[in-house]
């Protein structure tokens, strides 16, 4: 029996990335899970796809078993596969985050759903297929770090990614931000800190991305883990929360063993709109201070921003440029608010009918899918890719760059191509 794995990708996701992709696209952990996940012996060939990087051909070999896993923005593209995989004979299943947030509809094009963590679901539909009786649906989220496999990285194409490991301590996150579908598939559960160390040293590499979406969320875990990895002198880099900034003994320790850059969702530079999805953290006017405790220890911030919140106002958004100047950022980020399926946020628009089109394709925060309180959808595009292209003037890039802490810390290669990288996304 054969089996193909697929992780699916939307045409226009692959099309921005596909030019600079080697400088920001790191290697997805997905694949290499899924693949670890399945019995031994059960498939005679288990062919592994990235669509990111990789085409999907029909027609290229028969498989008994079609496995997809998929993203809201890449729900299109992957029931396209599913409807054509089955018109050829495969038993389809699917899995991912739009799959766990909309199985009825996900059913609609498959044979089975596999929603939520997949570490016992999938492997108990596989048996049931074997054995020639799977169900529709399966979900078992009473998953613990003991059932985490270590991901399979070799069968998964390194193609347009950049050479640097991805590592997962803890896949969840406490915080519960209206907007975050996270919660909606994982929940906050950190492995032992002797493997994550151990998984690192195995790996033979001085570079590494921790996937983690709340890195420092478990004070205690964080030091543990951070003293473990020290002896390995390797650098990382990895998400925080803007409240980092002010636990200095953390940043000390975060330095000493590696870390030169995190990537802080700012979201807004204004803190009504951050209480109004639920930041634990919001107060705005602390972020230059935040910023600067955390270039004292020579860490490096990635600052992300969320455009069309309800109370942000077209004269604060098209500020940002200068405002994130003022704030002495190593790399900036800009996205569209985005109501995915699973979050509050979609639950309320959808109750109030400002959700404006379930076109998956759009959900990628580079499109205005539903009605700002504020603003014209189209105004709202328009402002967005207007701060994409003043932020990235390569003036702004190079005081960026060369202004970095990171610059002389291991760090400036990177630095400097994830800057030209980011300049082409939202502009492409």
């Amino acid at each position: 029996m054969r089996l193909l794995l697929i992780q699916a990708w939307s045409h226009d996701e692959t099309a921005y990335r596909s030019r600079f992709s080697s400088l920001l696209s790191y290697p997805s952990l997905t694949l290499a899970v899924l693949y670890a996940l399945v019995p031994e012996g059960l498939f005679e060939q288990i062919d592994v796809l990235d669509e990111n990087s990789q085409r999907v051909d029909y027609d290229r070999a028969h498989y008994d078993l079609v496995l997809i896993s998929f993203e809201t923005s890449s729900a299109v593209s992957a029931y396209k596969h599913c409807d054509a995989f089955r018109e050829r004979g495969s038993y389809v299943a699917v899995g991912g985050y739009h799959a766990t947030a909309l199985p009825e509809e996900a059913a609609q094009h498959c044979d089975t759903v596999i929603s939520g963590p997949a570490e016992k679901a999938l492997p108990a539909f596989l048996m049931d297929w074997a054995a020639g009786h799977p169900k529709a649906f399966y979900r078992d989220t009473n998953v613990c770090p003991a059932d985490f496999p270590l991901p399979a990285r070799d069968v998964v194409t390194k193609k347009r990614k950049l050479k640097i490991p991805a590592v997962i301590a803890d896949r969840g996150c406490m915080n519960g931000c209206k907007y975050c579908s996270m919660r909606t598939m994982w929940k906050s559960d950190p492995r032992p800190v002797e493997e994550v160390a151990e998984e690192m040293r195995s790996l033979r590499a001085k570079h590494f991305v921790f996937y983690d979406p709340n890195f420092f969320g478990k004070r205690d875990y964080a030091m543990r883990l951070m003293k473990a990895i020290e002896p390995l002198h390797v650098l990382w880099a990895s998400d925080a929360t803007a409240d980092f900034g002010y636990d200095h003994e953390l940043m000390e320790t975060a330095y000493r063993s590696g870390c030169r850059g995190v990537v802080v969702g700012l979201e807004s530079l204004n803190s009504q709109s951050l209480a109004g999805v639920y930041k634990r953290f919001h107060d705005a006017d602390k972020y230059e201070e935040i910023i600067r405790n955390i270039h004292s220890h020579g860490i490096g911030v990635n600052g992300c921003f969320v455009m069309g919140f309800d109370d942000d106002t077209e004269e604060e958004l098209l500020a940002l440029p200068e405002r994130v100047d003022r704030l002495g950022l190593d790399l900036c980020k800009f996205a569209i608010l985005t109501p995915y399926p699973g979050t509050r946020l979609y639950d309320e628009m959808e109750r109030d009918g400002r959700i404006l089109t379930k076109n998956w394709d759009l959900y990628n925060q580079h499109h205005v899918v539903y009605q700002p309180k504020h603003l014209d959808p189209q105004r709202l595009h328009d402002i967005y890719r207007h701060v994409w292209k003043e932020a990235y003037r390569w003036k702004r890039v190079g005081k960026r760059v060369f202004g970095s802490p990171a610059l002389f810390k291991g760090a400036g290669g990177f630095l400097l191509g994830a800057n030209i990288g980011f300049r082409y996304i939202g502009i492409k």
